[in-house]
């Protein structure tokens, strides 16, 4: 039996979301699931940079399937294309012959031949599973935090607005000032940021009215935006998925959590992120590290080596939008 990787389109990606679909469903409806992954794969970013592939058979029966996201990072002052790989799924009638696995040899394998560096994935299973493709761990920062309110009684004294398209140019600049300080950070540009909101935004437009609630608000400074913050609320658990402040200390964050929290003070009562170690705002408090339901994890491709030394949690940046 001859195996081989193609693009997952049309039937085959309905085949695959079929079988998908009672994993990842995120509490959707199957229409609202289907409609929710082809949307990702119709934004300006993902129209180009997310694709999903088939591991199949002489028959075109499908083995295994996985995400590709073609990122850019920085690791150790230098530009290196990365993989990311998500929803790697065998069909269950075909698990234990290391489908999944030798469909990830083979994509890494392309991958590499086409000068991308470094392959990501984020495991829900065991890392061991991944392990003995060459993966390791890299570790994150989720941190459960607390909030001080303001001193004074009644809306704090800040002016925050909706965020919208024209604020992502900002936002880009915002974050390339910020990775400057860790070994291992994502490039993010115009369209990846704006994919990573919109992403948020789908699940929650797609999903039961009300369950999940995504808002991303900016702080303007002579006319442009100065702050930022993406928060997703799912009932009382709150998590910052990015954020960002031209102040290094991040205070005019801080500000805009305390106004936020000030309203929602009834229902949200867990506030976490994944946040860059070294920046905590002023108004904010780390009551707890935490470990994550996900496990990120990474190995070189091609020439790439691994950085030396190891990657600890102060050298990197990476926000919770940015999990695939």
């Amino acid at each position: 039996m001859s195996l081989r990787v193609i693009p997952a389109t049309g039937e085959l990606l309905e085949q695959i979301l079929d079988q998908t679909f009672p994993v990842w469903g995120e509490g959707l409806a199957r229409e609202a699931y289907g409609k929710y992954n082809r949307a990702q794969a119709s934004t300006p970013w993902g129209a180009t940079n997310l694709r999903r592939f088939a591991l199949v058979d002489d028959d075109g029966r499908i083995l295994a399937s996985a995400k590709q996201y073609d990122l850019e990072a920085v690791l150790d002052n230098e530009r290196v294309k990365a993989m990311g790989l998500g929803a790697v799924f065998t069909p269950e009638a075909h698990r234990g012959h290391g489908y999944g696995a030798e469909l990830l040899r083979l994509m890494m394998a392309r991958a590499a031949g086409e000068g991308f560096g470094l392959a990501l994935l984020f495991s829900e299973i065991a890392p061991s599973y991944y392990e003995h493709l060459g993966f390791r761990l890299v570790p994150t920062n989720q941190v459960s935090l607390s909030v001080r309110p303001g001193k004074r009684p009644g809306p704090l004294a800040i002016s925050m607005r909706s965020g919208d398209r024209d604020d992502i140019r900002a936002i880009v600049e915002m974050n390339a000032s910020a990775r400057a300080g860790y070994r291992f950070a994502l490039v993010r540009d115009a369209d990846h940021v704006g994919f990573a909101i919109a992403k948020k935004r789908l699940l929650a437009a797609s999903g039961a009215p009300g369950h999940r609630r995504v808002e991303f608000f900016v702080v303007e400074e002579g006319g442009r935006a100065a702050a930022y913050v993406v928060l997703l609320e799912v009932g009382a658990f709150a998590m910052v998925t990015e954020c960002g402040d031209r102040d290094p200390s991040g205070a005019r964050v801080g500000a805009m959590l305390q106004t936020i929290l000030a309203r929602d003070a009834a229902s949200v009562s867990h506030l976490r992120a994944w946040l860059p170690p070294g920046f905590v705002p002023p108004q904010v408090e780390v009551v707890a590290h935490e470990i994550p339901p996900v496990s990120m994890m990474m190995r070189p491709l091609g020439r790439q080596v691994w950085p030396a030394p190891p990657l600890e949690p102060r050298d990197i940046l990476w926000w919770h939008a940015d999990a695939f």
